[in-house]
C-alpha cells in the first residue's frame, strides 16, 4: 500500500499548449508579408490579422499590423521560441529586415495529469475550503485555485487533472508537487489507497 501510495509522486504532466506573445518594434504590412510568404493566410475582410503556420515545430502564429504576435500549438516552450524566430525569419525576408522582437513571454500553459485512481472531491474542499469551489449541481470537477494566481486547475473524481494559465514552466512543477502532496494526504487520511469514495 505504502508503495502504491507513494508512485503518485512520479505523475508526470503532459502540456498540450503552450501560448506566447512577442512584439514586433514595426508597423506591418500584412498583405504584402502574405503575398512574400509560404503558409500564410490573410483576408482583412474577415480577420484583420495575419495567420502563419509552421510544420516543423508545429505552431501557428497570428499577426497584427501593429506588430504584437501571438504564438500557439506548441507543445514546448523550446518548440514555442523556434516556431516565433522561424515566423519572424519570414518576417524579415518579407522585406521588414529591421524587426527587433521585444516584451517575449508565455501567456498560457495548458497541461493535464493523470493520477489513475479515485480522488474524493469533497474530502479535498472540505480540507482546503480557501483555495478549492465545489458545486456537483453544476460542474463535476472541483475547482482549485492555487499561490493567489489567475490559475486554474480543474480535479476530477477519475484523478485526471487539468491546468490553464500556467505562465511558466516552474509554475507548472510547483503545481504538480501541491496537487501530489494534497492528493497524498487525502488518501493517507483515508488508510486505504485502493479504496475511495469519489463525490
Amino acid at each position: 500500500k505504502e508503495e502504491n501510495l507513494y508512485r503518485l509522486g512520479d505523475i508526470a504532466y503532459k502540456i498540450h499548449n503552450v501560448v506566447l506573445s512577442v512584439r514586433l518594434d514595426s508597423i506591418l504590412d500584412l498583405k504584402k508579408i502574405a503575398l512574400r510568404s509560404k503558409n500564410t493566410e490573410f483576408n482583412s475582410k474577415r480577420f484583420h490579422g495575419l495567420i502563419m503556420r509552421s510544420r516543423d515545430p508545429k505552431a501557428t502564429a497570428i499577426v497584427f499590423k501593429s506588430g504584437s504576435m501571438i504564438c500557439t500549438g506548441a507543445k514546448s516552450e523550446k518548440d514555442g521560441k523556434e516556431a516565433i524566430l522561424k515566423f519572424v525569419k519570414i518576417i524579415r525576408n518579407a522585406g521588414f529586415t529591421d524587426l527587433k522582437m521585444q516584451n517575449y513571454r508565455i501567456t498560457n500553459i495548458f497541461a493535464t495529469m493523470d493520477y489513475k485512481v479515485p480522488i474524493n472531491l469533497m474530502q479535498i474542499h472540505i480540507a482546503f475550503p480557501r483555495i478549492t469551489k465545489h458545486e456537483p449541481e453544476v460542474h463535476r470537477g472541483l475547482l482549485y485555485y492555487p499561490f493567489d494566481t489567475k490559475l486554474l486547475v480543474t480535479i476530477y473524481a477519475s484523478g485526471k487533472i487539468t491546468i490553464t494559465g500556467a505562465k511558466s514552466m516552474s509554475i507548472l512543477e510547483r503545481v504538480r508537487n501541491n496537487l501530489t502532496n494534497m492528493i497524498l494526504q487525502m488518501r493517507i487520511r483515508n488508510n486505504d489507497s485502493d479504496k475511495l469514495i469519489s463525490y
